[in-house]
């Protein structure tokens, strides 16, 4: 594995059961996976849990719990070391890739000018811890039948350890310092998996929301969506995009580039790649195939998330399996 190539400021105007959360009631509590033998490797079929009532402080207006000030005192979601919580104890192999969704285009431009490195499909997430703390993450558009789905990490959208929910979670795509080009698109449902939201185990470390629209339309109709791919070799070279606090003071997009690996013999459901990217770039997509255009419209295929790293500053991501994120996936796909 090499280190990443670069690390730079982006300059645009810029087992596993689903757990699936309609924003935001009492705690959702597993239901057991299916039974029933399981091929080796293979992830245990997916088992919805759900809860239904949204909640937002501001039931009219809920992207405007967010104001300038309580955007500034969101404190980034930790990039945690991996050794602070048990590793998946499912063996994982290579799987052949998957294509699950294709990529798809956006509207032209927006209201701030997209440069080279920049991307719309990426943005901001700010929520609310239950216990009121609040917070922000990373995430990125992926193209669902919907057309308003995004994927992050899944202690972005739930506290893990069987605990609750994220609140106030609000996606703010393409920003940069203060301007929202595309303005703000809540959540009206969370999602990850079992082992993450039962036994916070970090190869189970995804997360999706789907948002209600705004005055512009659809998430993926306004800035487009990125692809979605499960499987394929531990080893890929990946452009990873995140909002991180250490530099810019998270207020700008950040990228870096380099080749993955499976992480190790005792975390074998998660690929790892040097890359020094900090807390705030929890959840910001791991790509393969991406590609770079000017006017801020790149896009890739998600295949990872930025979930943890380790002591020596390499970030890791679960690998998506059809079977794990996958189901979660097709679960959520259609709204």
């Amino acid at each position: 594995m090499r280190k990443f190539d670069r690390s730079r400021r982006l300059l645009a105007g810029v087992g596993v059961a689903v757990a699936i959360a309609a924003l935001l009631g009492a705690p959702a509590h597993a239901q057991a996976a299916a039974g029933g033998q399981q091929a080796p490797g293979a992830d245990p079929p997916a088992a919805p849990v759900v809860t239904r009532a949204a909640q937002y402080s501001d039931e009219e207006n809920p992207a405007g719990f967010w104001t300038a000030e309580r955007m500034a005192q969101a404190v980034p979601a930790d990039v945690l070391t991996t050794g602070n919580r048990e590793p998946a104890r499912r063996q994982a192999t290579a799987q052949q890739p998957q294509r699950l969704a294709p990529a798809a285009a956006g509207q032209p431009g927006g209201d701030v000018h997209a440069e080279l490195t920049s991307t719309n499909v990426v943005g901001k997430v700010y929520y609310k811890l239950p216990t009121g703390e609040l917070r922000s993450c990373s995430a990125a558009a992926v193209n669902n039948p919907a057309r308003n789905m995004v994927f992050t990490a899944g202690h972005c959208v739930h506290t893990g350890d069987g605990g609750d929910w994220m609140r106030e979670w609000t996606f703010v795509p393409a920003k940069r310092q203060d301007d929202e080009p595309f303005g703000r698109f809540t959540a009206y449902a969370l999602g990850t998996m079992n082992g993450w939201a039962q036994d916070s185990s970090w190869g189970y470390d995804t997360g999706i929301a789907l948002l209600n629209g705004n005055e512009r339309g659809r998430l993926v109709d306004v800035v487009g969506g990125n692809g979605l791919t499960v499987g394929g070799p531990f080893e890929q070279f990946r452009t990873i995009f995140g909002y991180p606090e250490d530099r810019e003071n998270g207020k700008s997009q950040l990228t870096c580039e380099g080749n993955s690996q499976q992480a190790s013999v005792f975390f074998p459901r998660q690929i790892t790649i040097g890359c020094g990217l900090g807390e705030g770039s929890s959840g910001g997509p791991w790509f393969i195939n991406y590609v770079d255009r000017p006017d801020g419209t790149g896009r890739g295929d998600v295949n990872g998330v930025t979930s943890n790293g380790d002591i020596f500053g390499n970030l890791r991501s679960p690998y998506f399996t059809n079977d794990g994120e996958g189901n979660l996936y097709r679960q959520m796909a259609n709204g």
